[in-house]
């Protein structure tokens, strides 16, 4: 196992996080005792690469365990919020959220 102490590792804190995406498990050492370790993070099992893309975008967020069908059902069968608005305010409401869901 790698180490490096605090001050080197923030010098070198990205080649640090490569290293560890290859595997390596770095110690992290002040004062030549070993304060913590950089190991790679665990897959996240059950969910698909595309929902883990919008995740790492910041576009939804990753339950703690993936949710079970019964779950996603009763979710999905929620009744939605109405808008407090009505009339040309609505429609010019509507018009700007797809506006800046188009630019993204």
């Amino acid at each position: 196992m790698q180490s490096i102490n605090v001050i080197d590792l923030k010098t070198n804190l990205a080649d640090c996080l490569r290293q560890v995406r290859q595997g390596r498990v770095i110690a992290i050492k002040e004062r030549n005792q070993t304060i913590a370790r950089l190991v790679p993070s665990e897959p996240l099992a059950g969910f698909d690469e595309e929902i883990l893309a919008l995740a790492a975008q910041g576009k939804v967020r990753l339950p703690e365990q993936p949710l079970t069908m019964e779950e996603v059902e009763q979710s999905l069968k929620r009744k939605l919020p109405r808008l407090k608005v009505k009339g040309e305010a609505a429609r010019e409401l509507m018009q700007r959220i797809w506006d800046e869901e188009r630019e993204e």
